[in-house]
């Protein structure tokens, strides 16, 4: 009994979102630009609206800085 008990703790509870088309394509696009999936990145996301996003994993934080790295190196090209 304990161990179900334990093994119902750990499922995370899912959720459905309705997203526009456009948002839905800028999603998958960063999703696959970072490497994170999209969960990861939509919960990112609502981590950092909510003001907690130092409770990301780590995997998303490095995709987070990856993109940011990549908007820089883009910035300087075209100054």
């Amino acid at each position: 009994m304990q161990l179900i008990k334990k093994l119902s703790a750990m499922v995370k509870p899912q959720i459905v979102v309705r997203l526009s088309p456009e948002l839905l394509e800028k999603l998958n696009k960063y999703a696959e630009q970072t490497g994170a999936s999209k969960t990861d990145v939509v919960v990112g996301a609502l981590s950092h609206y909510l003001g907690c996003a130092e409770a990301l994993p780590l995997k998303q934080k490095v995709a987070d800085l990856e993109v940011r790295l990549t908007t820089v190196k883009e910035l300087l090209k075209t100054s």
